[in-house]
């Protein structure tokens, strides 16, 4: 009986060494360094929807630094985005992790596979230091079986976080800027 209570215990030790539990956005960075305040919600710990401004200033010369909750023109590729950091209470070395595109999210009409992505370092303005991010477009997305630099998984195969973002709409004089500007 007492092998066996080891064995169980052994067991249950090695598992628990393989993830990280209670891993959940860390919604104060989110909300402390965002460029206008309340662009974030947050439905529950693993949930954040943020509600992205167009950065109004931006030319191809400066987009090496961002601001957090800024939606971004990269006309090499056609595209607007919005930088997006990957921050979590657990651990701040995450390197990579399952991405999937929700139905309904821009041109998406189906649910897609989930890919691993690598996050790449971008440099936030508002924090002064390089954040481990994605870049995304308009739409829901959920990450799940994220990793950290040693190769460690971070949360258990249920654990998913979702990030939905919505572009705020342009009124007024700023909309025609903007017009002016996508046309040049």
């Amino acid at each position: 009986m007492l092998i066996m209570f080891v064995l169980f215990l052994y067991i249950q030790t090695t598992h628990c060494q393989s993830t990280i539990t209670n891993c959940t956005f860390f919604n104060q960075f989110y909300s402390n360094y965002s460029t206008v305040n309340n662009q974030f919600q947050f439905p529950n710990q693993t949930s954040i929807i943020l509600t992205a401004q167009y950065d109004l200033f931006s030319t191809v010369g400066n987009l090496s630094r961002f601001q957090l909750g800024l939606i971004y023109q990269f006309p090499s590729i056609a595209t607007d985005l919005v930088p997006f950091p990957i921050v979590f209470t657990c651990s701040p070395n995450v390197v990579s992790c399952q991405l999937e595109t929700m139905a309904g999210t821009t041109s998406v009409t189906r649910l897609g596979e989930p890919i691993t992505v690598n996050l790449i370092n971008v440099n936030y303005t508002s924090v002064n230091i390089d954040q481990k991010s994605l870049y995304l477009r308009q739409g829901q997305y959920q990450l799940s079986r994220c990793l950290l630099d040693n190769g460690q998984l971070i949360t258990d195969n249920q654990t998913i976080f979702s990030i939905q973002i919505q572009y705020e709409k342009p009124v007024g004089r700023w909309f025609v800027f903007l017009i002016d500007r996508r046309e040049k």
